[in-house]
């Protein structure tokens, strides 16, 4: 699974994220262990300083608190998926399973439990009994468009295309406003060479995120697959203001500039290409392909 389809999926896990983004971490946690203190709320205060623990990524300190949870209501399957949740972010999977596990026999008809399940399986390599479990959440509530897309890029990693294709379709059938399923299905469609379908997918997600940096990089690869290079260099022009730091788009960029340099050396300045390679590099000295291409550039000048 890629870091954005993480990312995404960590967005709806867990259900309950109160507070996380507040700056002043310690004054909030001193707060709640007031409350704790004179018998106040203990359970919400003790949830509330576990997900501001997870948000300081202390996972240790967390637990801790989660497990109290579990302490004072030894029934609370939210507190097991939490606490699973916890051992999941520190890579003890086995922990994370008996965890989820434990929620969902206190609630069988838990979907969350199950795609949990599921997505521990999945990170163990055990892909079969991980779809088992997604169609299980599925069936759950067919509405559960975090099951299913679970379930779609499962399918998508494993180069079942088709069958993620589907999945995605659904979601988008069931939540017309599923920006990440429509992505990741034009993606796909740009992977099978199918390059209409693809900006098809990416231009309905533009009607609702117009300002999507990944998106107008998406769309100027189609235009350079397409060999329409002005197009291409627009869009990822757009992309660029929308998030100068994108290391894709400015490779993307610099490339296709590059490419135009070698056949039309009075359109762009070397100069500016360089420079714009050496800024990303900047931001990441580890990107091998921005490196490749300067390195190329430096030894034909």
């Amino acid at each position: 699974m890629n870091q954005s389809d993480r990312d995404f999926i960590e967005k709806k896990r867990p259900k309950k994220q109160r507070d996380v983004h507040i700056k002043d971490y310690e004054l909030v946690i001193l707060h709640y262990q007031n409350l704790i203190k004179k018998g106040k709320n203990a359970t919400d205060a003790y949830v509330n300083m576990g997900f501001i623990y997870l948000d300081k990524e202390d996972y240790e300190e967390a637990l801790k608190c989660f497990l109290k949870i579990l302490e004072l209501e030894p029934q609370n399957p939210e507190a097991f998926n939490n606490v699973g949740y916890v051992y999941e972010k520190m890579n003890m999977f086995d922990f994370a399973k008996q965890s989820y596990e434990k929620a969902l026999g206190l609630n069988t008809q838990d979907p969350e439990a199950v795609i949990n399940i599921g997505h521990i399986l999945e990170l163990q390599g055990n892909y079969k009994e991980a779809v088992e479990q997604y169609l299980k959440a599925i069936e759950m509530n067919r509405q559960n468009d975090s099951a299913r897309f679970c379930l779609a890029v499962l399918y998508d990693h494993q180069d079942m295309h088709e069958e993620a294709i589907d999945q995605y379709s659904e979601i988008i059938r069931l939540n017309p406003g599923h920006l990440k399923a429509m992505y990741n299905m034009g993606r796909l469609y740009f992977q099978l060479g199918n390059y209409s379908a693809a900006l098809k997918q990416f231009q309905n997600v533009l009607k609702l995120d117009h300002d999507n940096a990944d998106v107008w990089n998406s769309v100027g690869l189609i235009h350079e697959a397409n060999n329409d290079y002005p197009a291409a260099i627009d869009s990822y022009r757009k992309s660029l203001a929308l998030n100068p730091f994108h290391e894709d788009t400015n490779f993307n960029l610099a490339n296709l500039q590059y490419l135009t340099y070698q056949d039309s050396p009075n359109q762009v300045k070397i100069a500016d290409i360089m420079r714009r390679l050496q800024f990303v590099l900047s931001l990441n000295p580890r990107n091998q392909k921005v490196d490749k291409l300067l390195s190329k550039i430096q030894k034909k000048i």
